[in-house]
This record gives C-alpha cells, sequence and structure tokens, in this order.
C-alpha cells in the first residue's frame, strides 16, 4: 500500500514536547523544600499552563531506571501537549523564569520546548 506524503504543515494548535529535568537546587534542596515549595510550586505553574490553552495529552517519567542528576540523556521527564501558539509557549517556558513567592523554578529545574505536529502515519 502506497503512502502519499503530505508536506510539513505547522497548524494550530501545536505539538509541544516539554523536556524537563532536576538541578542541582533541586538536589541540594531539603525533602521539606520539595514537598512544601518545590512541588507545589510545580503543580501550580502546570495549572497556570492549562490556563493558558495547553492540554496534556501525554507524560513520561524515567526515574524508574536512574537515580541523580541527569546525564545522558539530559533530561528525565516529558510532557506531550497541544498548545495554541508559539507564542504561548514561549509565555510558558517565561513562567519557570518567573519569581513566585520568593521561588523560581528555573533555579531546580531546567525546562526545553521542541515544536512539531502529529506525526502523519499514526495521527493523520
Amino acid at each position: 500500500m502506497a503512502v502519499e506524503f503530505q508536506a510539513p504543515r505547522m497548524g494550530e494548535p501545536l505539538r509541544v514536547i516539554f523536556l524537563g529535568a532536576s538541578t542541582s537546587g533541586w538536589f541540594d534542596a531539603t525533602g521539606e523544600a520539595r514537598r512544601n515549595e518545590i512541588l507545589p510550586r510545580m503543580k501550580a505553574l502546570f495549572a497556570e499552563w492549562e490556563e493558558m490553552g495547553a492540554k496534556c495529552l501525554a507524560t513520561v517519567d524515567d526515574d524508574l531506571f536512574m537515580v541523580g542528576q541527569p546525564g545522558s540523556p539530559d533530561f528525565t521527564w516529558y510532557l506531550i501537549m497541544d498548545v495554541p501558539s508559539a507564542e504561548t509557549v514561549a509565555a510558558m517556558i517565561n513562567l519557570v523564569r518567573k519569581d513566585r513567592d520568593g521561588m523560581r523554578l528555573d533555579q531546580v529545574m531546567r525546562l526545553e520546548a521542541k515544536l512539531g505536529r502529529p506525526f502523519f502515519l499514526l495521527e493523520p
């Protein structure tokens, strides 16, 4: 059966994979700081993303097969989302840099976004 390749087109919403990893700030934090400050702030960040129109499709946390600070690959958790626009993705990343209640999440994690579209052979 022949498969016709269609030229790539970036429609909206955009398919985005966010690649995340803990940094030394996470590993240097106390268990109390992780439970009471960092993790609640991350949860609030994800709620803010949802309010911006991001829709989480899937997540992967590969911590079952590694411990310690990420080496290679450089990331340990992945979020696959549909996001309304490239501007929204940039704003989502920027929220990680913002000081909220005395905390900047970029001090405890790395985050990178890759934009694309659904893979045409599996999601026509």
